[in-house]
């Protein structure tokens, strides 16, 4: 450490800790006093700066939260907590922000969905969340009724001669029983997943009935899925590391002031 740079902070987030270089040129005088005369005071204040830096990350991530992530209450949000600093020994204190949600690790470095069944793993398209087949990314949660938990598969289906006559026989089925969803693979290197049958008159005698259509309301093409890193605890920690000087500096003069030093 060099010239006026007195103090090393640290702020921990879900990658581990970040060391913050603090100048505090412009306070050497008001530490000393504190240190001199009130020498209780001064772990408080570096205390109170950690802690701070840690609620002000936090806040900044739940913010990056309501923009980045499509969530569909609160929860996400309110899994991000500070780990606050108690200890007055300076040389052991730390404040820790986090989520006590798992995928928010994935959130933050990326990582892969691997399918826990046969087929692949179930990606919403636009169409399940009500945004049309062209809004790409889908930035909507699924519908209720396209929730893949309210979602229920007719069991046994009519014996088909190819693909092709499958996916009839289920478009038929589905106009007529009125239970719109279906699940169809297309084949080799094409897509499946869960369609739902949109339209379709029931009075036909063969072919696909009049108007019906296929809608994909889930994928389930790939077996593993890599899912890309959109850091939120990195860049919040980042700004709290700017502002951690002025958090300083009030929390000093906090002290000061309290043991009135300068009457």
């Amino acid at each position: 450490m060099q010239g006026n740079v007195k103090r090393w902070y640290t702020v921990d987030n879900n990658e581990g800790a970040i060391m913050i270089n603090v100048n505090t040129l412009d306070i050497d005088e008001l530490e000393k006093e504190l240190k001199t005369y009130a020498r209780k005071a001064f772990p408080f204040a570096t205390k109170n700066t950690l802690n701070s830096a840690a609620f002000k990350a936090r806040e900044l991530i739940q913010k990056d939260i309501r923009v980045k992530m499509v969530t569909r209450n609160q929860f996400t949000e309110r899994s991000i907590l500070v780990d606050q600093s108690k200890t007055l020994n300076v040389r052991r204190q730390s404040s820790t922000v986090g989520s006590t949600v798992d995928y928010m690790k994935t959130q933050e470095f990326g990582g892969t969905k691997r399918s826990g069944g046969s087929e692949g793993v179930p990606i919403p398209t636009s169409y399940s969340a009500g945004q049309g087949e062209q809004q790409q990314p889908r930035t909507k949660l699924p519908r209720k009724p396209n929730n893949i938990r309210n979602i229920r598969l007719r069991g046994k289906t009519r014996k088909s001669r190819n693909r092709k006559q499958a996916l009839l026989f289920k478009m038929q089925d589905a106009v007529t029983s009125g239970k719109r969803f279906i699940f169809h693979d297309f084949g080799s290197g094409k897509k499946k997943g869960i369609f739902r049958v949109v339209g379709g008159s029931r009075n036909f005698k063969r072919g696909v009935p009049r108007g019906a259509r296929l809608r994909m309301v889930y994928d389930l093409s790939e077996k593993i899925v890599d899912i890309p890193k959109t850091p939120t605890f990195k860049p919040a920690v980042a700004t709290a590391q700017v502002l951690i000087p002025g958090m300083y500096r009030k929390a000093i003069e906090f002290q000061v002031r309290r043991f009135g030093l300068f009457r």
